[in-house]
C-alpha cells in the first residue's frame, strides 16, 4: 500500500509544481552565472532540474526512486541518472555547480562530501536550498489537524560543519505567490504524509476531485507563503 502511495503522490508531484526553485535560484545565482555543467543531487521528477538548467550548458539529475524518475520533465541539455549523492556515477572533477534541493536532509553523510567533492572542479560552487510551503491552515480548513508532526525534517539544513566547503551565503526569506484550488490540491497531494491523511479522512474513491471541490467552495484563488532557507558553498580541495 505504501508504494501504490508513493507512485500516487509521485504522479501530483510531477502534475504540478510552483515555480519555486526558479525563482529561488533567480534570486540566489547572478544573474549573468552560467554554468558548464551542473549537477542536482535528489532531483525528484526534474523539476529542480530543469530550474537550474536555465544557468548551465548541461545538468545531471541525481535521483534514487525509480518512481520520481518515471514522471521526470525532460530538456534537452538534461539527462537523468539513477543514483545516490554517495555515488552519483560521474567522472571527477566534472560539476561547476552542485546543488541540493529539499534533498540535504536525506543524504547528508560524510560518504556525500566525499563524493561532491570528487565531481566537483576547482572552485566549484555548491547550493544547498529548500522551501517551506504554509499549508497548515489549508489542511485545517479542509479538517485535517497536521500540527501535531514531530518528524523532525529540517530545512535549514547546510554543509556549515564541513571545512571542505566555504560558505558564502548564508539566507533565510520568504516568498509568495497565488495559485487555483487544482494546482493546490496537487501541491497538498505530492506529500505522502498528507496525503495518507487525505486518504483516511475522505476515502480512496475520487479524493482528489473531492478535495479540489472544497477548495473551489473557499476560493477560486489561494495565495500562498513559502518559507525558504538557502546556503551556498565554494569547494575547497587543497
Amino acid at each position: 500500500m505504501v508504494e501504490k502511495y508513493t507512485r500516487e503522490v509521485s504522479k501530483h508531484y510531477a502534475a504540478y509544481r510552483p515555480p519555486i526553485h526558479k525563482m529561488i535560484l533567480e534570486c540566489v545565482l547572478p544573474a549573468e552565472s552560467r554554468y558548464q555543467c551542473g549537477v542536482d543531487i535528489g532531483c525528484g521528477t526534474g523539476v529542480s532540474t530543469i530550474a537550474l538548467s536555465d544557468h548551465c550548458q548541461f545538468v545531471y539529475g541525481v535521483e534514487p526512486s525509480k518512481d520520481m524518475l518515471n514522471n521526470v520533465v525532460s530538456s534537452e541539455n538534461v539527462c537523468y541518472l539513477q543514483g545516490t549523492g554517495e555515488a552519483t556515477g560521474l567522472e571527477a572533477s566534472s560539476a561547476d555547480i552542485v546543488t541540493f534541493a529539499g534533498s540535504l536532509f536525506y543524504a547528508k553523510s560524510d560518504l556525500l562530501v566525499d563524493e561532491i567533492t570528487r565531481i566537483c572542479r576547482p572552485e566549484a560552487n555548491v547550493l544547498v536550498y529548500d522551501f517551506e510551503v504554509v499549508l497548515s491552515d489549508v489542511m485545517l480548513e479542509l479538517g485535517i489537524n497536521m500540527s501535531s508532526s514531530s518528524s523532525g525534517y529540517d530545512h535549514a539544513i547546510n554543509f556549515s560543519d564541513y571545512d571542505k566547503f566555504e560558505a558564502l551565503n548564508i539566507h533565510k526569506t520568504s516568498l509568495s505567490m497565488n495559485v487555483n484550488s487544482e494546482q493546490l490540491a496537487h501541491i497538498l497531494f505530492s506529500s505522502l504524509r498528507r496525503y495518507t491523511r487525505f486518504i483516511e479522512y475522505f476515502g480512496s474513491k475520487n479524493t482528489f476531485s473531492l478535495v479540489v471541490n472544497l477548495l473551489n467552495k473557499a476560493s477560486k484563488q489561494h495565495a500562498m507563503s513559502v518559507d525558504v532557507y538557502y546556503s551556498m558553498y565554494r569547494v575547497n580541495q587543497a
